[in-house]
């Protein structure tokens, strides 16, 4: 075996889905960045389908405001409470 600082580094190699790639260990570049080309993808065109499912489908859900959060927030155990005593009235009736 040859000492460490005699080994040639190695190239790795690794594949993610569809795209392949090496990694060249000790701060060498590749051949593609050694072109100075940046390798941007924001200036590939988005298809019609992109762009309604960036706008339409990922777009913010709406939400009610702070107050109408509080007021279901203090509602809700009252109403659930008084569906309870109904039901418990109703089932009552039919049990005579």
């Amino acid at each position: 075996m040859k000492p460490p600082e005699e080994r040639e580094p190695r190239e790795m190699t690794y594949r993610i889905g569809w795209k392949r790639g090496t990694i060249v260990p000790n701060g060498q570049r590749s051949p593609a960045a050694a072109s100075g080309h940046p390798t941007d993808m924001s200036v590939i065109g988005e298809s019609r389908m992109q762009r309604w499912n960036r706008s339409y489908l990922w777009r913010k859900a709406p939400s009610p405001g702070h107050r109408t959060l509080q007021v279901a927030v203090f509602a809700m155990p009252v109403l659930l409470f008084a569906l309870f005593l109904w039901m418990a009235y109703e089932l009552a009736q039919h049990a005579r």
